[in-house]
Parts: C-alpha cells; sequence; structure tokens
C-alpha cells in the first residue's frame, strides 16, 4: 500500500469514528461496518470482528427480518476473520448462521455456498461428522446452477469426511460417482483426484487388485503431469497395492522409490513417510531381509512415536 492510499485510509477512518459519536441505529451499524472495512484490510481480524459483533447486534436490536441482507453481510465478513485467526470451528459455526439467513432470503444458492463454506471448516476443526453433514446438505439442496464439476467437488468432499469416520465402504461408492462425473466433463485433474482418494481407501479395505488399479492411474497422471512430488505419494499408494497383492520385489520397488521423493520435500509428510517405511520393512520381511527391516524400523522409532504416539508407533 502506497503511503499516499495509507494516509487516505487513516482520514477515511478517523472520520467515521467522529461520525459515531452523532449516529444511531442502522447508521451507526452502518458506519461501523465500513471500519470494520477498513480493519480487515490492515489485517486487523480481531478489531474487525468487535466492529462487526457490534453491528450485528445493533441490526438484531432493531429487527433481523428487516436487515437480513445487511446481516448476512457481516457474517461474512465476521467467518473470514475467524478463517485468518485459525478459528475453524468458530468460523464453521458462523457459516452456518450465515446459511440460516439465506434460508430465510429463500436464496438457495447462498445456502448451498455457505454449507459447503461450513462443512469445509468444520473439517479443518476436525469435526467429521459435521463436515459430512454439511456437505450432504449442500448436496442435497436443489442447485438450479449445479454442474457435473460441483457436484462431483461434493462428492469429493463427503467421501473425504467418510474416511475420516471410518465409512470406507460409503466413501467407495462416494469416489466412484465422483470419478464418474469428472469423466464425462473430461477433468483429468480431479479424475486424478478420485483415483488417489480410491487408491487409499481399497487399500484400507486390503482389496489389493482395486488399489493397485487406481493406483496406477494415480502414478500415470503423476508421470504425465511431470509433478515430482505427486509422484512420491503415488509410487507410496503402488508400493502398498502391490504389497496387499504379496507382489513384494515390485511394492520394494516403489516404496523405495516413493521414500526417495517423498523425503526431498522441504516440508516432508511425515505420516507418509513413516507410513512407506513401515510398509517397506513388512516388504524386506516378507522377502527375507529381515534385519534391513529391523534397522529401518529402528531408524523411524523416535519420529513415530512423536508423530503417532508411543502407542501407535509401537
Amino acid at each position: 500500500m502506497s503511503a499516499e492510499n495509507n494516509d487516505e485510509n487513516k482520514t477515511q477512518e478517523l472520520e467515521l469514528w467522529e461520525r459515531m459519536s452523532t449516529t444511531e441505529g442502522a447508521e451507526r451499524a452502518e458506519v461501523l461496518d465500513e471500519l470494520s472495512h477498513i480493519a480487515y484490510r490492515r489485517d486487523a481480524f480481531n478489531e474487525c470482528l468487535q466492529l462487526v459483533d457490534t453491528s450485528i447486534d445493533i441490526y438484531f436490536k432493531l429487527g433481523m427480518d428487516s436487515h437480513i441482507k445487511e446481516l448476512i453481510h457481516l457474517y461474512e465478513g465476521k467467518a473470514f476473520s475467524l478463517r485468518h485467526l485459525e478459528r475453524p470451528a468458530e468460523s464453521a459455526d458462523t457459516f452456518e448462521e450465515i446459511a440460516t439467513l439465506h434460508q430465510i432470503n429463500d436464496d438457495t444458492n447462498g445456502y448451498i455456498r455457505a454449507k459447503r463454506a461450513a462443512a469445509c471448516d468444520w473439517y479443518d476443526a476436525r469435526e467429521w461428522q459435521k463436515s459430512l453433514d454439511g456437505h450432504i446438505a449442500a448436496q442435497g439442496a436443489i442447485d438450479p446452477d449445479a454442474t457435473p464439476m460441483s457436484m462431483g467437488t461434493d462428492l469429493l468432499n463427503i467421501g473425504t469426511a467418510q474416511i475420516k469416520l471410518n465409512l470406507h465402504t460409503e466413501a467407495i461408492a462416494t469416489f466412484l460417482s465422483a470419478r464418474k462425473l469428472f469423466k464425462e466433463v473430461k477433468n483429468p485433474e480431479f479424475v486424478n483426484w478420485a483415483d488417489q482418494y480410491l487408491a487409499i481407501t481399497y487399500a484400507v479395505l486390503e482389496n489389493g487388485p482395486e488399489a493397485k488399479f487406481h493406483a496406477k492411474h494415480y502414478f500415470n497422471y503423476s508421470k504425465v503431469a511431470e509433478d515430482m512430488s505427486m509422484e512420491g505419494f503415488a509410487r507410496y499408494r503402488l508400493g502398498i497395492a502391490h504389497l496387499l497383492c504379496q507382489e513384494y520385489e515390485d511394492a520394494e520397488r516403489e516404496l523405495v522409490s516413493a521414500l526417495e521423493q517423498l523425503t526431498l520435500d522441504e516440508n516432508k509428510d511425515w505420516e507418509d513417510i513413516l507410513g512407506a517405511n513401515q510398509a517397506l520393512a513388512k516388504v524386506l520381511t516378507a522377502l527375507g531381509k529381515e534385519e534391513e527391516a529391523n534397522i529401518r524400523l529402528e531408524r523411524i522409532a523416535t519420529i513415530a512415536e512423536t508423530i503417532f504416539g508411543d502407542a501407535e508407533a509401537a
């Protein structure tokens, strides 16, 4: 922001605070709203929340029914401020309030957007059931603007919540439906997302052949896209699938390659790195290389205890 613009904003802010002393009711709420915009633009999100909440209180005292649009606008500012402050449960609750207001206002599109946003934030808050319920509610609303892409994306979100709730059989059906929709609109990137989740979910269900089918598609996409980071994750999933199919030499090759690539990332995904090492140890044991398997497990023991805790690491 230039010095000139900064001075203009300060002048505007001072003028608005001066107006506060001479206004009341809806006009006062509008001034608070304008001040919240200024606070938001300079990343003063806690201040923005205070201003927004005060404005909301005024509108409720004046009568909610006649100020629904203003309240939706204010709650949106509140939700996005809470997101910036990394308070996902509170932002999710706020988006739920927005969804209710859109329902009162007979705005189906607004309701769907708010339910999706709430469900995403519930997921970030690790409230898996609330996330699933929200995505199902968004999917179930009659959306005149629905497209195969939007419907498929809803299904992907539903499936990821189902995985967290250990509803793996249900997640398989969800991801397969999403994959079909993405193929219809010829979107290889999102078909790949579905393949990735299917490879993971089939592996949890110990269905080696299906896990390998989708992991292979995931791997192929990573090669065509020339995405080295993705390739590491794809090789990990492919290695797991080979292990389930008792194709130990193929599993060893993929898991070794996966670790070579996964460990190159600056922001390492330790859970997958540990998972790949543990899977490789099983493969090595199956190949009669128990000493090598034990050395690998000893090397990751402290990291595994740190990431998973003593019980899970054991």
